[in-house]
């Protein structure tokens, strides 16, 4: 089967975090991103992407859905989803495209691709196949000369925390303060999250952490190209400062120069099972931190990475560019009876009562946000009617007795 026989359909909820995975996934064959209208990042993310080859932006819309699939005629659909099965939104998400996939024969897949690897606990590793879709744009461009904002040594990406598990180094004010006063040559890559601020209705830094990214933002050393590619600064760098519960400790093992990696970890994260921290220099202080610098300059610091290629090929394949290829052999994407390609009618009437029966019963803000049909502020009009409404009928039910 050619490419053109099937297609890729991605929900989109973030900003530039995936922006990685869908250049991959575009290499393979088009791809529709439907953008959600409460997306903060909507207007950054189409702009990013207009002038890509086989991507396309649509405001996510069951309308809008179900026209495009009708579009695409004799092709097949795969619905991608970002989003972490783990959590509520990512298990809403592929409620309501497996229930689209019952009534609408040319859907031949919802695949939860997640948007992280190994270490990352918002993922579920056992989706990946073991195969490395990370980095298949990071090979596929390795050879592309891109402009540097800055030299640097040192490259600072930290992850993000929730309210009562503070456990990014963004939570450590102390920690903070001494980067920023780092002379060392470095850079600050934040997580695209950090640019969101505030404005994200369910993925949103602790007040804490937007107070140190505020702090950082005023530093020259953060990168403003905010959709470079992570893995090329990495490959950049000889220090890597980050987090523990993050992809990134464990991407770094992929390269073979014998990089230094800085992992932040508190005494509440700790987890003895961890595999990849062999490999790290942890620390939970600045005078710690202060320490694993002052040795890396005065070349005392042990390296741990030397052999870190080895475990990074013990959790996934070697990346070789060719991963989405691979992907649709194992899903069997590829495999597609061409007989059986024709066009397929669907009634749109039907698919939306399905729909209506299996969330109205159950309705809550994430549901209405996986539905799409609403803003940010609607949603939460809607939801504050409905607790007045709630609270006047029990205030009615206790003037009766």
């Amino acid at each position: 089967m050619s490419k053109a026989k099937v297609t890729f359909f991605v929900p989109y909820h973030t900003g530039y975090a995936h922006a990685e995975l869908i250049h991959s996934f575009a290499s393979y064959t088009d791809v529709h991103l439907f953008i959600y209208k409460w997306n903060p990042a909507r207007q950054r993310v189409t702009e990013y992407f207009s002038n890509e080859n086989q991507i396309y932006c649509h405001e996510f819309t069951l309308n809008n859905l179900l026209l495009q699939i009708n579009n695409e005629k004799h092709r097949k659909v795969v619905f991608l989803l970002t989003a972490s099965t783990n959590y509520l939104f990512g298990q809403l998400q592929l409620r309501l495209f497996r229930l689209l996939q019952q009534y609408i024969p040319s859907i031949i897949d919802v695949y939860p691709i997640g948007h992280c690897m190994y270490g990352c606990q918002s993922c579920a590793y056992a989706y990946t196949h073991c195969l490395p879709i990370t980095f298949t744009n990071y090979i596929r461009t390795k050879d592309n000369q891109i402009t540097m904002e800055k030299d640097f040594e040192i490259l600072i990406c930290p992850s993000y925390s929730f309210q009562g598990a503070p456990f990014s180094f963004l939570s450590n004010p102390d920690i903070i303060q001494y980067l920023l006063t780092l002379k060392s040559s470095h850079a600050i890559k934040l997580h695209p999250l950090a640019l969101e601020t505030d404005r994200h209705p369910f993925l949103s830094l602790t007040d804490l952490e937007k107070e140190q990214v505020e702090k950082l933002n005023q530093s020259k050393n953060v990168l403003r190209n905010n959709h470079l590619s992570t893995l090329k600064l990495i490959e950049h760098a000889r220090v890597i400062i980050c987090d523990s519960n993050s992809s990134i400790p464990f991407e770094i093992l992929y390269f073979q120069d014998k990089k230094h990696i800085f992992v932040y970890e508190t005494e509440n994260e700790y987890d003895e099972q961890d595999d990849r921290q062999k490999f790290f220099h942890k620390f939970q202080t600045v005078e710690q931190l202060n320490d694993l610098i002052d040795e890396y300059f005065h070349h005392q610091l042990e390296c741990k990475t030397e052999h870190s290629h080895e475990f990074f090929l013990e959790k996934y394949d070697e990346p070789n560019g060719n991963e989405i290829e691979q992907l649709a052999e194992i899903r069997q994407w590829s495999n597609i009876d061409e007989e059986n390609s024709l066009e397929e009618l669907f009634d749109t009437d039907k698919i939306k009562q399905a729909i209506e029966e299996e969330f109205t019963s159950s309705l809550t803000p994430m549901t209405l946000y996986v539905l799409g049909d609403h803003t940010m502020s609607e949603v939460t009009e809607i939801f504050f009617k409905k607790n007045e409404e709630l609270f006047d009928t029990m205030q009615n039910h206790v003037n009766e007795l």
